[in-house]
């Protein structure tokens, strides 16, 4: 068995149709060894780039990985600041809402001092007429000197209102509009006309009064309440299309007013 792969390179070589030396034979040798050491070197090259181009795609991926995990933290950081801001822009509508309640109670907490204080003195003039100092310019002087003043009238109708005297509190109210038509509490005074009739059940008439307040005193705070009034009683009339009118109206000349806030958001209500 030896000696025919001994034979192997003369063999093949006189198939060729020539004789092989032993150094022809050690040559073809030497050729076989170096052509499967360069395929062994070639198969060694090959898989070491295979091996690089895995270590490359795993250090991708890896890269990616990571790059994943910051969007997502990232995008759970947005959420949470998203959530967080809307939360505090809510709480800071609400915050603002409620500054500007306390704003109107203060306002309307004041107005009424005001006109506690000015009972007070008209009640002191009355008792004592000679210490009553010269009117200020641009006070009105309508009301009759020996009868109750515009401040006197409009507490004392107030409080007969909130205990539900509501024809003395209204008769106290259209008497100070009798006799003080141009003073700065007339249009509230008109207002609790109109409120006067509506504690009664007898909305045509509240209704009416609420009217007249915006006709009469346009310009005045109580102007946007009355408009808002009146269109609300349209709109919980079923009378959505005039009561419109009414609302869009207060929005628009009343922008600052609470009551256009409330207009505007019965004007976005889903029917």
């Amino acid at each position: 068995m030896k000696r025919w792969t001994a034979l192997t390179p003369a063999v093949l070589l006189a198939a060729g149709g020539c004789l092989a030396s032993k150094s022809d034979i050690r040559l073809l040798q030497d050729e076989l060894r170096a052509t499967r050491a360069q395929l062994a070197g070639g198969d060694t090259a090959i898989l070491r780039a295979d091996q690089s181009r895995a270590r490359q795609i795993e250090a991708v991926s890896a890269s990616v990985g990571r790059i994943n995990d910051s969007v997502r933290v990232l995008a759970e950081r947005l959420a949470s600041f998203q959530a967080n801001s809307a939360g505090e822009f809510d709480a800071i509508g609400k915050q603002i809402v409620t500054i500007q309640a306390l704003l109107g109670q203060t306002t309307r907490n004041l107005q009424n001092a005001q006109a506690q204080l000015q009972a007070l003195r008209e009640q002191g003039a009355m008792a004592n007429p000679a210490a009553v100092p010269p009117p200020a310019p641009g006070t009105d002087t309508t009301q009759q000197a020996t009868g109750p003043g515009a401040a006197t009238l409009f507490i004392t109708a107030r409080q007969q209102l909130q205990e539900g005297a509501t024809a003395a509190a209204r008769n106290n109210f259209q008497q100070l509009l009798n006799s003080s038509p141009n003073d700065d509490r007339a249009s509230r005074a008109q207002l609790y006309i109109g409120e006067s009739y509506a504690q009664e059940g007898n909305s045509a008439a509240a209704d009416s009064v609420y009217l007249l307040v915006a006709d009469k005193y346009p310009k005045s705070p109580e102007a946007a309440t009355g408009l808002y009034r009146h269109g609300k009683m349209l709109w919980d009339a079923n009378k959505k299309s005039e009561a419109r009118k009414f609302l869009q109206r207060v929005v628009r000349d009343y922008p600052d007013s609470d009551e256009a806030r409330l207009a505007d958001t019965l004007l976005h209500e889903r029917v």
